[in-house]
């Protein structure tokens, strides 16, 4: 199994190098009146050793004790059992280090007559570092939770990411492919027509495609990008169904601050060719408004006998582009004369 300790071996190293030098420092520190003698002072450095041999093996068992069980119960996936051996781990490997460490270190003074071997003295001994370790295991728990929590928040939020950028791709995708294919039958019938008039209508229909492909990637777009985007896409439908079918205005205050979720307008756009009649006889009118921090998408009602059995598709696509940026939501009104969508301008981040 893949070792999920939140903390790398260098630190776990570096927390056993910080106990063992408090290990030096506290006996020192608590117990500083009584070196200032001769006979005290005489005693401060095997203090220090002690304190030293101490800790550190308190420190090497909790470290151990922690790399072995990061590896096989993780905390988030076997809480109640890693509590059950992190007691059982700590206490186990904790007395052991503190037993063998005082054991050395009063053979090393030679204060133990092994025939007469003092184990009394040397549990009891062995017993108080012992807390220490619970207290230095304490630590690394919480250090260790802080930084699975920590680690889990950034896998979270990576898989929402790739999540996010899965489900536009699928949006977008959405995108009516019949647009194309009029388009192309229009260029058809005007080549032969008039050169000059399908040249303009070819260098719309290249900036029209090349910025779906620009902005394929992008969560959000400049709004002044976008619009004129759209007012590419207005004059190639226009070429389709003539410039009296299909009339547009807007009324915009520019800020480049302003963000959009890209072909956002192009959708309401296409919503309303795809739901309306549009003819010099019934005008299709749309018009575009800035209100504050929000468009306002507007167009009049005259439906086809025949409605398209994709309806709302559309509306759905561009209200969920907006659940997934985390964004207010679009809102969207219809009487009997107009239908309306009233969509967030998104500040750059």
């Amino acid at each position: 199994m893949e070792s999920t300790s939140p903390y790398s071996r260098q630190e776990i190293l570096r927390w056993i190098g910080i106990s063992a030098l408090l290990g030096i420092i506290l006996p020192v520190f608590y117990s500083f009146e009584s070196y200032w003698t001769l006979q005290g002072l005489s005693k401060i450095w095997d203090d220090m050793l002690y304190s030293f041999m101490m800790s550190l093996g308190i420190s090497l068992s909790v470290g151990l004790n922690e790399h072995l069980l990061d590896r096989r119960f993780p905390w988030l996936e076997h809480p109640g059992k890693r509590l059950i051996l992190e007691i059982l781990g700590i206490s186990l490997f904790g007395f052991s280090a503190s037993f063998l460490m005082n054991v050395l270190f009063f053979t090393l003074f030679g204060m133990i007559d092994y025939n007469n071997f003092p184990w009394e003295t040397m549990l009891n001994n062995a017993l108080i570092p012992l807390y220490v370790g619970y207290v230095i295991s304490a630590i690394f728990i919480s250090r260790g939770f802080l930084g699975r929590a920590k680690a889990e928040a950034v896998r979270a939020e990576k898989l929402q990411t790739e999540k996010y950028r899965s489900e536009v791709r699928v949006l977008r995708d959405q995108l009516n492919p019949h647009f194309l294919f009029n388009s192309l039958n229009i260029l058809t019938n005007m080549v032969y027509e008039d050169a000059d008039r399908s040249a303009a209508y070819i260098r719309q229909l290249s900036r029209f495609y090349r910025y779906v492909l620009e902005v394929q990637d992008e969560d959000t777009v400049e709004l002044e990008r976008e619009l004129q985007f759209i007012r590419d896409y207005i004059q190639l439908q226009q070429e389709r169904f003539g410039g009296d079918a299909l009339q547009y205005s807007e009324k915009l205050f520019p800020n480049p601050d302003f963000q959009i979720p890209p072909l956002a307008l192009q959708l309401l756009l296409e919503n309303a060719l795809k739901h309306n009649r549009c003819s010099s006889a019934e005008p299709l009118k749309i018009e575009i408004i800035q209100e504050g921090n929000s468009l306002i998408i507007r167009n009049n009602i005259q439906k086809r006998s025949v409605q398209s059995e994709h309806l709302g598709i559309g509306l759905s696509n561009l209200i969920r582009r907006y659940e997934l940026l985390k964004a207010d939501l679009p809102q969207i009104n219809s009487d009997e004369a107009h239908f309306t969508v009233k969509i967030p301008l998104l500040l750059k981040a």
